[in-house]
């Protein structure tokens, strides 16, 4: 007999240990978690290395516009913010196919071909011959780029079974997706004023840098390398191959690819998704904003302008300072018994509850002091504030889902950025330049500030009724089931994976 589980799989009577077959396979947690610290560091490293690459390349472009638009004839302003928003557009499919892959396939396969994909198409925006051609190339790197994003979650789970290295590792992977955005626009800024493509021959370059790595980076998922154990080569290609051949032949295994989707009808999920989305799209706006507030007020260059993003990645350091700091301080609480401690939302949620009005403040503070009066160093200054929110909000709040999801947080993580880009790659062309244009830098701004002040209690929320929300999900009852079996079967903890 076979039951059907919550994350789409099939349980029951199975025919051995597969890859990507029906059957879920039991495997040992210590296959990944037992690599040395050095061969964990550098896995580690890798990922975080790549996902800067990504990231910078994000927003690239919007720091030499002007030589961008004027090569490519661009003159509706409709059209300018494109670059970065059908880059967000490729967020949206890439993550609800690597992500769930990673779960099936393995995470090695999956950061290969994602990263193939960007490095790929860095090089064809760079000889982009029209417009639309560009926005292609463009588009495919935002596919190309997702895998970082929401795989790494889930490989962290891989190697750290101790949630202390795990959320360090998850701490500065935040640091660089929200660094990277940042410095890309320097870079392009500097570089490309006269020559428009440079910036994406640097940006390939560093692409390059981090090959060699990536091509030594081992597989770290549980059940992958619990079948190169057990079975030899020419079984597990056979077994790989005609399993995913199954996935994509029955519409009963797409369920394995429809798992962010359906993942984001729980409710920690959604309200996280909600969150982070209007962050995430306030943070990406900015970077047609700054130029409108800092070029046009300020009358600054192309290259000074994008300097004005040099507070938002201090404040950025900034919340990784006050994320360990807190981590320590909640790890001795622990430690000396208290109580409010040994509750899981304790861990991670305050951070968010302290980042949200940060957020909110930089939106006032930018708006009522960005003006030629003002000396430009105060309203640039509101960066700090929002790069402290925006990435405590971030880190605590994937922290939190990576924890309570377990071996399921890429499909989690792939939900939140597979919502949060389709309203960025919408909004952010539709309402850039009609928000500051009509409404003017101070109302827009606090406009902005008060829809984020309405959503500031989502995380209290979480802290009050996370644990009734973990209790009550599918996928969170599924993994304790599956852990408490593993502890029957194996006399120790293990990890229970979808095949």
């Amino acid at each position: 007999m076979t039951a059907k589980t919550a994350s789409g799989l099939n349980s029951g009577d199975g025919d051995g240990v597969h890859v990507t077959a029906t059957p879920i396979i039991t495997a040992p947690n210590n296959l990944a978690t037992s690599m040395s610290t050095a061969r964990k560091l550098f896995i580690t490293t890798t990922v975080i290395l790549m996902n800067f690459n990504v990231t910078l390349g994000s927003s690239l472009p919007s720091g030499a516009a002007p030589t961008l638009n004027a090569h490519f004839g661009v003159t509706s302003e409709l059209q300018k913010p494109l670059p970065v928003a059908v880059f967000l557009v490729g967020y949206i499919f890439g993550p609800i196919i690597f992500a769930p892959l990673s779960e099936s396939l393995g995470r090695r396969p999956v950061f290969l071909v994602s990263f193939g994909i960007y490095t790929a198409f860095t090089l064809g925006c760079a000889w982009a011959p029209n417009w639309p051609a560009f926005l292609f190339f463009r588009f495919m790197l935002g596919c190309g780029a997702a895998a970082p994003q929401t795989v790494s979650g889930g490989l962290f789970c891989d190697i750290y079974p101790d949630l202390g290295p795990r959320g360090l590792a998850v701490t500065v992977l935040g640091l660089t997706s929200n660094v990277g955005p940042l410095v890309g626009p320097i870079i392009s800024g500097f570089t490309s004023i006269e020559v428009w493509h440079r910036q994406f021959w640097i940006a390939s370059i560093l692409a390059a840098a981090n090959w060699p790595m990536l091509l030594f980076m081992p597989e770290t998922f549980a059940p992958v390398l619990a079948a190169r154990a057990t079975r030899d080569r020419a079984t597990i290609t056979q077994v790989s191959v005609r399993s995913l051949w199954t996935s994509f032949s029955f519409g009963k295994h797409v369920a394995i690819l429809a798992r962010p989707i359906r993942i984001l009808s729980e409710p920690l999920v959604f309200f996280t998704d909600l969150f982070i989305l209007y962050q995430y799209v306030i943070f990406f706006l900015y970077f047609n904003v700054y130029p409108i507030v800092f070029r046009g007020t300020y009358e600054i260059s192309d290259g000074v302008s994008a300097l004005m993003f040099v507070p938002t990645g201090v404040g950025a350091v900034l919340a990784i300072v006050i994320f360990i700091a807190w981590d320590r301080f909640h790890r001795r609480s622990v430690e000396s018994g208290k109580t409010w401690a040994m509750r899981e939302e304790y861990r991670r949620l305050p951070l968010a509850c302290l980042g949200g009005p940060l957020f909110a403040l930089s939106e006032f503070w930018l708006g009522w002091t960005a003006r030629p009066e003002i000396h430009w160093i105060v309203p640039s200054l509101s960066g700090v504030p929002l790069g402290i929110g925006i990435d405590l909000t971030f880190l605590a709040l994937n922290n939190y889902l990576t924890d309570a999801y377990g071996i399921y947080s890429a499909s989690a993580l792939a939900s939140s950025v597979f919502t949060r880009n389709i309203l960025a790659a919408i909004l952010i062309p539709l309402t850039t330049y009609p928000l500051y244009e009509n409404l003017g830098t101070e109302w827009a701004c606090t406009l902005l500030g008060c829809l984020c002040i309405i959503l500031t209690p989502i995380p209290f929320a979480f802290i009050r009724w996370g644990p009734i929300m973990r209790r009550r999900s599918p996928f969170c009852q599924e993994l304790e089931l599956a852990r408490l079996e593993n502890q029957n079967q194996n006399g120790v903890g293990g990890l229970t994976a979808p095949a």
